[in-house]
């Protein structure tokens, strides 16, 4: 799979706090996309799932767009806002494949049965392993700020 390029991959996520986690979502996804989507959840919508107050999505856009570029990311990254767990993956026949973690696999999942019921072919589903502390802990924003003491006000 090394050589593999698709047109264009997704990923998708609140990305409040960056970490490790997000960095290896976001590097697959340039490794392995001409052109990257990059959904980010809505202040609304990140709200109506997260326990936590998230961060402002002007301050995530920020941090992300900052992260992408020093990951190489430039033009041929689109990052866009989404008000549900889909995004533009359910309707979007340009794009052929997604990134997701091992926690989210099963949204892939659904995605592509969802695509399927459209007449859409099914994305290639890429899994970037969960990344773990030195003690094993799952690295996470929750983590982060459970350790920083922020809780993203």
């Amino acid at each position: 799979m090394k050589n593999l390029k698709f047109r264009k991959v997704a990923v998708g996520g609140t990305f409040d706090t960056l970490h490790t986690g997000h960095t290896a979502l976001l590097f697959t996804a340039l490794n392995y996309g001409h052109k990257v989507l990059v959904g980010v959840t809505s202040d609304e919508f990140a709200q109506a799932y997260k326990t936590y107050k998230v961060k402002p999505l002007k301050v995530r856009m920020l941090n992300l767009r900052s992260l992408i570029k020093e990951l190489g990311g430039g033009d041929d990254v689109i990052i866009d806002v989404i008000n549900d767990p889909y995004g533009p993956t359910i309707v979007d026949p340009t794009i052929d494949s997604i990134v997701v973690s091992l926690e989210t696999l099963p949204r892939a999942i659904e995605i592509n049965n969802l695509r399927r019921e459209r007449g859409l072919r099914p994305l290639y589903i890429i899994v970037v392993p969960i990344i773990k502390d030195g003690f094993g802990n799952k690295i996470s924003s929750t983590l982060i700020r459970d350790r920083t003491g922020t809780r993203g006000d």
